[in-house]
């Protein structure tokens, strides 16, 4: 079983994508003990509430067609998707940029953002479009199964960002970062669409009725999974926010430090498996295939992981901060040795993430981003706690969360199951 496994479509994709992105993501994460020594907890505080607001504001940016791209029968059809989330990401940040124009000073003061920072504020709709735009490419690739693109894109970002934020330190300082962020974008976006027009994304199919007809039939990803998308987001996203409103931007770059570690397995495993699983079982939903072996066999691999993970932080954190990144991050890795558990559980729920959408449990999805939403917003009334006890109460939250959603999909992928076997009976 074993080998079969080993010799799989299913292996392949998922170790082309795990290792393009890895190779990718160890761009920044080498860079991270330079950086950390160019750039006070400060600055990176204030840098992760900007990528914390992208990160928030992507969600909606699309109306969610873009996840969308992967499902039709015809290439046709998921051009004028992707289209669509071209037109509704171009419209929602020319809005956004003329909002944070309007409402910069208001804005800056409630996110407590030192005032030598405000220009990341007016880079977020510019940022936050780019992103947005190589995500639709992104999910046009997907479908392709060009998961080498992929990995070529993402290397080709992480390049470009790294290259700005070492390089141009002295001449834009702690803005460097932000302008790193854009320029890795700016990369992406434009080697992501030139790759999904080799692959077919054919432009001059794109017209009013298919538009309309693809906004109907696909209207239960913004009906549905935008606002529950954009609460899981939120979730994951806001004690960034949270951190540097109730306490300080060098917190916050504490946090935003052990939250880059922590998201390791999570940036170069999870997202990769998600999005080969997203492909895999769209596929063999439509030709009414069994999921579940492939499904155990991932579920060990990202288990023995996340256990791996758990066992380092909590053994050597403390010291591996001190010795990768400096004495100022010490409280890092204190950090750190609460949050991994969070951190651990998300990472498996995260690699199956896709699992509601290639079997069309959309609302279900909505559902728990709901449930773990409204459990989140405990935080907005903790602002007086000290900050430790703070973060245990977040990582408490997200635990209980992300347990709910496993057993939800487990529960629908045995309800898939033997819905199969009466079909097949």
């Amino acid at each position: 079983m074993k080998s079969n496994f080993l010799k799989s479509e299913l292996f392949k994709n998922v170790s082309v994508l795990i290792s393009g992105t890895a190779i990718a993501q160890l761009i920044p994460i080498l860079l991270q003990p330079v950086l950390r020594r160019f750039y006070s907890p400060e600055t990176f505080g204030s840098y992760s509430v900007y990528l914390s607001l992208i990160g928030i504001l992507y969600v909606l940016s699309s109306l969610r067609y873009e996840m969308a791209i992967a499902l039709p029968r015809k290439d046709k059809m998921a051009v004028n998707l992707w289209a669509l989330a071209f037109i509704f990401n171009l419209i929602f940040n020319a809005l956004l940029f003329v909002v944070v124009s309007v409402f910069r000073r208001p804005i800056v003061d409630f996110l407590n953002i030192p005032s030598e920072y405000f220009l990341f504020i007016y880079l977020v709709p510019l940022g936050n479009f780019l992103y947005s735009f190589y995500q639709s490419t992104h999910y046009w690739l997907i479908r392709k199964k060009s998961f080498k693109a992929v990995s070529v894109n993402k290397f080709a970002r992480r390049i470009s960002e790294g290259g700005v934020q070492v390089f141009s330190k002295n001449i834009f300082a702690g803005t460097s970062l932000v302008l790193g962020d854009i320029t890795g974008h700016f990369t992406n976006a434009m080697a992501g669409f030139y790759q999904s027009y080799k692959k077919g994304l054919q432009l001059n199919t794109i017209s009013l009725i298919k538009l309309k007809y693809v906004f109907r039939k696909y209207s239960d990803f913004p009906k549905y999974n935008l606002v529950s998308s954009f609460m899981g987001v939120f979730s994951f996203l806001i004690p960034t926010i949270l951190i540097n409103k109730f306490y300080s931007a060098e917190y916050a770059g504490y946090y935003d430090l052990s939250k880059m570690v922590l998201s390791i397995p999570l940036a170069l495993i999870a997202g990769s498996v998600a999005n080969v699983l997203l492909q895999r079982f769209s596929e063999k939903r439509q030709l009414k295939e069994t999921i579940l072996k492939e499904f155990s066999q991932v579920f060990s691999m990202v288990f023995v992981i996340a256990v791996l993970e758990i066992l380092v932080i909590r053994l050597w954190g403390v010291p591996l901060f001190k010795i990768i990144f400096g004495k100022q991050w010490v409280e890092s890795g204190s950090m750190s040795q609460v949050l991994v558990w969070s951190y651990a559980i998300n990472f498996i729920v995260f690699s199956f993430s896709s699992v509601f959408i290639s079997l069309e449990r959309i609302k279900l999805l909505s559902a728990w981003q709901v449930f773990r939403f409204l459990a989140i917003l405990v935080l907005f009334t903790l602002d007086d706690l000290a900050f430790l006890r703070f973060i245990k109460i977040y990582v408490f939250i997200e635990i209980s969360s992300f347990i709910v959603n496993f057993v939800l999909l487990v529960w629908i992928i045995y309800q898939y199951e033997k819905k199969l076997r009466v079909v097949n009976t």
